[in-house]
């Protein structure tokens, strides 16, 4: 019982708090849940690490799509859980007329899921040879496709759009876990819009134009909350028991807390740590954060800047190496996480605290 997934209604309750924090962390209201973001407003980004490279792609996904459409396509990013791909974001961009139809996609146990970021005067799509649809998507309307099926593509005007790549076995593996039925397909109508996809789409789109900061427990979390809400909401995933579930266990509290003392500087993921507590990712992050009140990759951040303090009140070091201790990667990244959580850049804190 203790492995089994969360009930609908704690998936949604997550998902709203996931998009409260993000809408915090960027000073928008914006992001909160239920709302349409600008994505191409030019407020302060929020910091999530990205994998921009995927020149060896292993589906259809990133440069490989982009070619096969005659498109720009570029991998934002990629999560994978145990070396194994779980989901990849790409950003597709088109200015010309394409008045061709594309060849079939050669058929793969995946899916893709295409959040549109601009309206689009026709997209048609054939399966198996055999018409789909063809008509115009409006901004934020989101459009499924089981690539087993041999889809072929048309597309007239601009094309701007989000695509992210879910592997059928990144899904049956998510299901098992939790106790439900594989997932057989995907499911979204696409005069339907998804709140929760458009967040997070603002989201990463934001967080391009600021670079690669690491903080791996943050975008395994964002992994997991997609994976969770296209399993359930898309392809209606329903555990055996569903249960609310309680905190971690007190030994299992201590054990994550320790590792994430101690492993600062390090590149840890929700799956490190979840597996020392002997649980799931999914379910340690819950569970974290019913315990703690806060999500790990939250509970990691405050431990780095309490790090960093101690470290520029009690050492001569340079900002730039209590970065790296710290697990910051690097100096600018340093200073943003610290002027947002704190009220004033490290250089400013230190000083105010030396000068007293």
């Amino acid at each position: 019982m203790g492995r089994r997934f969360r009930c609908v209604a704690d998936l949604a309750l997550e998902s709203r708090l996931l998009s409260v924090y993000l809408g915090t962390l960027f000073g928008r209201r914006d992001l909160e849940y239920g709302t349409s973001a600008d994505i191409s407003s030019g407020e302060e980004a929020l910091d999530v690490p990205i994998r921009e490279s995927d020149s060896a792609s292993r589906g259809f996904y990133g440069r490989r799509l982009g070619q096969h459409l005659g498109m720009d396509g570029d991998c934002l990013l990629q999560i994978e859980r145990e070396q194994q791909l779980i989901l990849a974001v790409t950003r597709l961009t088109c200015s010309q007329f394409l008045p061709e139809r594309t060849a079939a996609i050669p058929s793969e146990p995946a899916f893709s899921i295409v959040h549109q970021l601009g309206d689009f005067d026709k997209h048609s799509c054939w399966l198996a040879g055999r018409p789909r649809y063809s008509e115009a998507f409006g901004a934020g309307a989101v459009s499924v496709t089981d690539l087993r099926d041999n889809p072929q593509c048309q597309f007239k005007g601009p094309f701007d759009a989000l695509q992210y790549y879910v592997p059928g076995k990144a899904l049956d593996d998510f299901a098992r876990e939790h106790g439900a039925r594989p997932i057989s397909t995907l499911k979204w109508s696409r005069d339907q819009r998804d709140p929760f996809l458009s967040t997070l789409s603002s989201v990463l789109l934001s967080a391009v134009e600021q670079g690669p900061p690491t903080n791996q427990l943050f975008i395994d979390q964002i992994g997991l909350s997609l994976l969770a809400h296209f399993a359930q909401a898309y392809g209606g995933m329903r555990p055996g028991d569903e249960v609310m579930g309680g905190g971690l266990a007190p030994w299992q509290e201590r054990r994550a807390k320790e590792i994430m003392r101690t492993r600062l500087a390090s590149s840890l993921t929700i799956a490190d740590v979840a597996a020392e507590c002997k649980l799931t990712p999914s379910h340690f992050a819950r569970s974290f954060r019913r315990s703690t009140g806060v999500a790990p990759h939250e509970f990691l951040s405050q431990l780095r800047i309490e790090e960093a303090k101690r470290l520029m009140l009690s050492t001569k070091l340079p900002l730039a190496d209590i970065a790296l201790i710290c697990g910051f990667g690097d100096q600018s990244y340093f200073t943003r996480v610290f002027s947002r959580c704190v009220g004033a850049s490290p250089g400013a804190w230190r000083r105010a605290r030396s000068e007293g």
